[in-house]
């Protein structure tokens, strides 16, 4: 049976672990903040840490999409592109 007691356990439970998330959203800002503050493009490290810790599934779908765009943005530009070796 459930009683007011565990669901305030849990509620507790789940306030703690967003507060933890909250500390570490204000710490991985902060890296950026300091890559930043050193000259680096911290847009473009958010993608690439972002592509970097994708799942070998997505990965590969998120690479041939950027193929795709490639081939889209070179047909409409008028340009050449390059076979792939």
């Amino acid at each position: 049976m459930r009683t007011n007691s565990d669901l305030k356990q849990r509620a507790e439970s789940v306030m703690r672990l967003m507060d933890q998330r909250d500390e570490l959203t204000l710490d991985i800002k902060a890296a950026f903040d300091a890559a930043k503050s050193v000259g680096f493009n911290a847009q473009a490290m958010r993608k690439a840490v972002s592509i970097a810790r994708m799942d070998k599934a997505k990965r590969v779908s998120h690479d041939q999409a950027q193929l795709d765009l490639e081939v889209y943005l070179a047909e409409i530009e008028g340009r050449v592109m390059e076979a792939a070796e």
